[in-house]
């Protein structure tokens, strides 16, 4: 990494951590400190990326996480969450030259996503059912699974947790018990997203 810029990251980040603990700033300067957080992180993630690294790399991400908790305030939860949701999604994105992307990061990245998700919408709107975004991350994470191609750590595995995430979603949200008027549209949805897999692995 250039030394002028990470320099200039760092005084950012010095003035930001200052601003943050005299309360300067609100939710809307978290989110921008965290997403300038998060953008760092993947730099220096990117930068250790000689063999045998990995203790090293987690190490530092787990500093990262840290300051990430310790330098907000109304998103302190979610965001240590976050951090170690974007520690899995790096070690999605960014394989060893010459393989594969690693699949299983996939899962403990959409699981840890969806609990980061949820402590947000219970920290920032309370009235909200976080039962049911948890239900929905999950859901959305084995579809995604089953809808990327096999090269980029997708497998058809992934579709039977997903109709079965899909339906404890429908039955956890129908309290009048009229589920019959949801057998058709989600049997539609089902075949379509089974057809999308299907259509995608013979490209």
């Amino acid at each position: 990494m250039n030394p002028r810029a990470l320099g200039i990251l760092l005084v950012l980040g010095g003035l930001v951590i200052l601003l943050g603990g005299r309360g300067a700033f609100g939710l809307f300067g978290e989110l921008v400190w965290l997403a300038a957080l998060g953008a760092l992180a993947a730099i220096v993630w990117r930068a250790l990326s000689a063999p045998r690294v990995l203790p090293l790399r987690l190490a530092v991400h787990a500093g990262f996480a840290i300051t990430a908790a310790a330098t907000t305030t109304q998103l302190s939860g979610p965001a240590f969450l976050g951090f170690v949701a974007w520690a899995f999604w790096l070690v999605y994105l960014t394989p060893s030259k010459g393989r594969a992307r690693i699949g299983w990061a996939l899962i403990p990245a959409g699981v840890v996503s969806t609990l980061a998700a949820v402590a947000a919408v219970d920290t920032l709107w309370p009235r909200w059912d976080g039962g049911s975004v948890f239900l929905l991350g999950m859901t959305a994470t084995f579809t995604a699974i089953y809808l990327l191609p096999r090269e980029r750590g997708g497998g058809r595995w992934a579709l039977w947790p997903a109709l079965v995430w899909a339906a404890i979603t429908v039955l956890a949200n129908d309290p009048t018990g009229a589920f019959t008027r949801w057998i058709l549209p989600l049997t539609l949805i089902g075949i379509g997203v089974a057809l999308l897999g299907w259509t995608r692995r013979r490209r």
